[in-house]
């Protein structure tokens, strides 16, 4: 045999679990990360994989395009009335739920009712009950205040925030009403609940009577494992076709020739926060501080992606994910620089000595203390924490770690005793950076203030055009970049592996991770 065809022999051999599974097959399996005990409740639901799965089954009253923006779904057509403080919304008239029954307001507003229920809300938005313990979609209401149904398909939404963003809240499932607060209540979507076992796995089987076709792949099983390694291993040794983790040993997979990993967009924003009201940060009359710019220059991104995240995270510059309709690709620009940053240091009078350190005034600079803490089982903060130290170290800014609990970090946070922190911000649904911005900005840890900054939040929350929604977020990004109120560093992100591409899907994100299986063809 020639060397020629060995190599093709060879290449095809490796090829052969993706070609096999692509060549007419109708069932999947997936590796998911779950405890024995998951409850099938989809308002209550607190674990990423199973979220994911039951994304198969439920819908919701609008959807998120590739471009990350809001499109009707089960919504027919939509209207912003009373400058945005009302919307209504008509519904699909071709929709049924699994169980046969039609859709219609009714089954909404039941919805919506016990996602109230389960929040502990009053009218004020005020909770005794944990974030964790509100429902998944808690922070629907803090765009939606009040709901009704005008007829069997029309309903009437009054609007806490009266702006296009709140179409971003109105992607919740749309549940069956008289099965509200059942275990797997009857959804919408391509595929229908068909068992569950616990510690085992999660059946779904196609849903012939879709009202927008019939799905490629008839059954998906999600096998359950207990850690994200057992589930790679599934994966490794084929006993699954599709695995999704946001380890980052998934790293392995990023070159195979025998699977596809596709990179699994988060709402985890990792960021260093620099406290503006210590003396060594707080601006000048012109709102700036050298110190704090110099810091900016310092940090290189992209070093600590590739060297403690293995490549599972992407830059971010702006509160705004790159690629989305709403980011301003004007500010996304690498701005490393350590010269920069020593000449800046140098401009606020720390000047480097022959010994290597920086004195202003005869005294030395003062070690910065960066809090950080750790997920549970995880040291990855921390070693990141350790590069940004390096790196600030090589500048002449020196810095110890400290690496705490999360609930004393927090706890530092909220009380403005801290010099530099480390940690992560997990948005919502909605882009809107508000609540870390905006001077009431409930994490607004670096107290950030700024009157223009301000204005440009209320307008977004009350621009109702789409056009008019970008526009803002594109000013509150350029004034972003000029003021920094804190460092984004990156986005982490997840991998979602399989032995064949059964997705179309450009944006592949996190608790939707399994959407476009339904139209995958074999």
């Amino acid at each position: 045999m020639s060397s020629k065809r060995i190599v093709m022999f060879l290449f095809l051999l490796l090829m052969l679990p993706a070609l096999s599974l692509a060549a007419g097959t109708t069932s999947l399996s997936c590796a998911i990360v779950a405890t024995d005990d998951v409850a099938l409740r989809p308002l209550e639901l607190n674990q990423r994989d199973v979220v994911s799965v039951l994304d198969l089954v439920y819908e919701g009253l609008f959807t998120l395009d590739d471009n990350y923006q809001p499109q009707p779904e089960l919504a027919y057509s939509y209207e912003f009335a009373n400058e945005g403080r009302r919307l209504r919304v008509v519904l699909r008239d071709d929709v049924t739920f699994h169980n046969g029954q039609k859709l219609t307001s009714a089954d909404v507003v039941a919805t919506l009712d016990a996602m109230f229920e389960l929040s502990g809300f009053d009218e004020d938005l005020n909770s005794e009950l944990d974030l964790a313990d509100r429902g998944l979609y808690y922070s629907t209401f803090y765009s939606l205040k009040s709901w009704q149904a005008e007829d069997d398909r029309t309903l009437l939404f009054t609007l806490r925030r009266a702006s296009y963003g709140s179409l971003y809240a109105f992607t919740f499932p749309i549940l069956c009403r008289n099965e509200v607060n059942n275990d797997m209540p009857s959804g919408t979507g391509p595929y229908r609940y068909d068992g569950y076992e616990a510690g085992s796995g999660i059946w779904l089987t196609a849903n012939t009577s879709w009202w927008k076709r019939t799905p490629q792949i008839r059954n998906i099983r999600a096998v359950i494992y207990s850690d994200s390694e057992k589930a790679l291993n599934a994966f490794d040794l084929q006993n699954v076709d599709i695995a999704m983790t946001r380890s980052i040993n998934a790293s392995r997979y990023s070159n195979s020739l025998n699977s596809f990993s596709l990179s699994a967009r988060t709402r985890q924003l990792e960021v260093l926060l620099i406290n503006r009201s210590n003396s060594l940060f707080k601006s000048d009359e012109n709102g700036e501080n050298l110190v704090r710019r110099a810091i900016s220059y310092a940090i290189n991104r992209s070093e600590l992606i590739s060297s403690v995240y293995q490549g599972m995270a992407t830059v971010a510059y702006t509160p705004i994910p790159a690629g989305t309709w709403l980011s301003n690709e004007s500010t996304i620009n690498d701005i490393y620089d350590p010269l920069m940053a020593a000449s800046l240091l140098d401009s606020a009078g720390w000047k480097l000595a022959d010994d290597g350190k920086r004195y202003k005034d005869g005294s030395g600079f003062p070690t910065i203390y960066l809090l950080v803490y750790d997920e549970p089982g995880s040291t990855v903060r921390t070693n990141a924490a350790n590069k940004i130290r390096d790196q600030l170290a090589a500048v002449g800014i020196p810095v110890t770690v400290s690496t705490r609990t999360r609930d004393y970090t927090l706890t530092k946070l909220r009380s403005a005793d801290y010099t530099l922190a480390l940690v992560a911000f997990n948005f919502d649904v909605s882009p809107d950076p508000g609540f870390t911005i905006a001077s009431t900005g409930s994490c607004n840890y670096t107290r950030y203030r700024s009157d223009t900054m301000n204005d440009l939040i209320t307008k977004l929350r009350s621009s109702v055009s789409a056009d008019d929604y970008r526009s803002v977020m594109g000013e509150i990004q350029d004034l972003f970049v000029l003021d920094i109120p804190y460092l984004p560093l990156y986005w982490r992100t997840g991998a979602l592996l399989s032995r064949s591409a059964f997705t179309d899907a450009r944006d592949v994100r996190e608790l939707e991770l399994l959407r476009g299986v339904e139209s995958w063809t074999y």
